[in-house]
């Protein structure tokens, strides 16, 4: 069965839409993995774009188009609204961690807790270390690290997540709880 000439109105039977994104998940998943940067997060997305289509199925206008191009730009919508909400999350996470470290564990004043801060640092190994001085050093968005690094922006987040831990551990204050 060609997805061109896969009739919309035929999807009121779902194993005949079932058929439908089976046929056309690898072609998804490329568009959104190519968007979103993540094999995980494009998988999530093509799952999102299959409910909306099956949700609005008969807004479909064959007349307008073909249903693989409908799909296909749902499925850029989707992703890039994905990153958009990604790329929210991380700025008010490094904003909200940047302001824990600051008001409780950093003063610039205090020597001594400059140091504990150095010295825990030296605990990360140096993948972490590069991240966590770029996001709460230099003040990059865990985006622009993924970027500027070239990585996924998911390991970027496990780095920060990871390195914040050990550091929680190393110095050893409640004040590091938000990790």
């Amino acid at each position: 069965m060609k997805k061109e000439n896969f009739a919309i109105g035929s999807w009121e039977n779902e194993e005949q839409f079932q058929s439908f994104c089976d046929e056309n998940k690898q072609a998804l998943q490329s568009i959104a993995r190519r968007i979103v940067n993540d094999q995980q997060i494009a998988e999530e997305v093509v799952q999102d774009v299959y409910l909306e289509v099956w949700n609005k199925r008969h807004q479909f206008d064959p007349n307008k188009g073909k249903l693989s191009s409908w799909v296909n730009q749902i499925t850029k919508n989707r992703a890039i609204d994905r990153t958009k909400k990604e790329q929210r999350h991380f700025r008010e996470t490094v904003i909200e961690d940047y302001h824990i470290l600051n008001e409780n564990s950093y003063t610039h004043d205090n020597i001594e807790d400059n140091h504990v801060i150095y010295m825990a640092l030296t605990s990360l190994t140096n993948e972490q270390q590069e991240i966590v001085r770029l996001i709460y050093i230099e003040g990059y968005s865990q985006a622009e690290v993924a970027t500027k690094k070239k990585i996924p922006l998911g390991t970027v987040k496990s780095r920060v997540r990871l390195g914040m831990k050990k550091l929680k551990e190393t110095i050893g204050t409640p004040s590091l709880d938000f990790v």
